[in-house]
């Protein structure tokens, strides 16, 4: 991805019309559910429902707005008492049991091949299935490391300067263990790994040289030389208590412990800039992702679009959905909520902020170090099962260290093969 960071202006987003010739259903009413992860999301997902409503008063929004940490919960229980939304939101990564169930409304023929070919070519990929356009990318987000201003000064820690000068595994493991002397703490730092997220730990995996799934996407390969030193680099924060004892499929605690001055730093996503602000102001920074040999990464993170394939208004869904990920409208709520567009042109022409515009222009320079092979691997089929896998095996040895990193990785090996098959 080459992006250019310029100012321009945000365009209006304009009524649009999908590329099949169906207006809305009579009197259509979208139950749209999602969630909101900050106050800029909030502010996000706002502008494109009040605009929205004036831009297409013939559809009706209701929106269902859930908790971050409970919304897949939520949407199960949902769906098991057959109470579908009409629109999801969701993340790429877990897609694939809606995928192989069939339940995702094929929007082919509904969007426009021109707005389609715009989109990154990942990210197209990610929600084409069986010949089917079944979702729209909406934006893609990554992590970074926040890092609290005094306890860094205090303790003379070096801030990098661009994502190949990002700090090694050693001197990550070393400052974390000046922080967590020099600071008085018990534990250096976290990481938002949490809450079923285990995959937000793989880029370790990934900058070292690994992966989950091998190239032709047919066997697993996390029981490698490469996997292991990521592993085992966690066995030893954890042996010497230097990051946050939460089990990856427990629920988020170290943006918590950040803005309550526990830890020193996290590791931590883009979206998360408003929160940060708000809750210890003018006391945090934001720097760049660890690297191996030049070699840095990060989280593929981010949101899909899709609707129900039983919804009773198809054609109405189709024009939100249209909406929602066009051009202008993607642009407007990038920039109002801090996150990252998914359209070539975007990411060419660059984006202004309405707040944090250099950490965001940061953040941009870390989306060029996700490795593709890893997005490839995470929007995969299989890959819902193979996280929840990797989440339950991690968990021994963030909690209590009662896994080696050896035993939990020849366990994922043989849990994720079966689930592959």
């Amino acid at each position: 991805m080459v992006i250019s960071v310029a100012a321009c202006s945000t365009p209006s987003g304009g009524r649009t019309e999908t590329a099949g010739n169906g207006a809305a259903e009579k009197d259509a009413v979208l139950k749209v559910a999602y969630w909101e992860s900050s106050s800029s999301d909030k502010a996000g997902w706002d502008l494109m429902i009040k605009n929205f409503a004036k831009d297409h008063p013939e559809i009706k929004l209701e929106p269902q707005v859930y908790p971050s940490n409970t919304f897949r919960q939520t949407l199960d229980t949902r769906i098991a008492g057959n109470d579908w939304p009409d629109i999801v939101r969701y993340t790429y990564q877990r897609l694939g049991k809606f995928k192989e169930n069939n339940v995702m409304l094929d929007l082919k023929g509904k969007i426009s091949e021109e707005s389609l070919n715009d989109l990154v070519p990942a990210f197209r990929s990610a929600v084409t299935y069986n010949g089917k356009l079944v979702a729209m990318p909406h934006h893609t987000d990554t992590m970074a490391i926040f890092y609290n201003k005094a306890m860094f000064e205090k303790s003379g820690i070096r801030i990098p300067k661009n994502a190949t000068d990002g700090w090694t595994w050693d001197e990550l493991t070393a400052n974390a263990r000046k922080l967590k002397a020099d600071n008085n703490l018990e534990y250096a730092f976290g990481g938002i790994w949490e809450n079923g997220s285990g995959y937000r730990y793989l880029p370790f995996i990934y900058m070292n040289g690994g992966s989950v799934l091998s190239k032709d996407m047919k066997s697993i390969t996390i029981n490698s030389p490469e996997a292991l030193a990521a592993t085992k680099l966690y066995e030893t924060w954890q042996k010497e208590k230097l990051v946050v004892k939460t089990g990856f499929t427990q629920e988020p605690a170290s943006n918590l412990l950040f803005v309550a001055k526990k830890i020193a730093f996290t590791f931590s996503g883009s979206w998360h800039l408003s929160y940060m602000e708000e809750n210890m102001p003018g006391n945090w920074g934001v720097t760049y992702m660890p690297q191996v040999k030049g070699k840095s990464g990060s989280d593929m993170g981010g949101n899909s679009i899709f609707a129900y394939a039983g919804t009773k208004y198809p054609n109405a869904a189709a024009i939100f959905i249209d909406y929602l990920t066009n051009k202008a409208n993607m642009k407007a709520f990038a920039e109002a909520s801090n996150f990252i567009p998914v359209r070539t042109s975007l990411i060419n022409e660059g984006l202004k902020y309405t707040s944090f515009q250099k950490e965001m222009d940061l953040i941009l320079n870390i989306v060029k170090t996700i490795d593709p092979k890893m997005a490839d691997d995470e929007t995969s089929i299989r890959f819902q099962q193979i996280n929840q896998i990797y989440g339950e095996i991690m968990d021994p040895i963030a909690i209590n260290g009662s896994m080696t990193a050896e035993k939990a990785l020849e366990k994922a090996q043989k849990d994720m093969t079966e689930a592959l098959k």
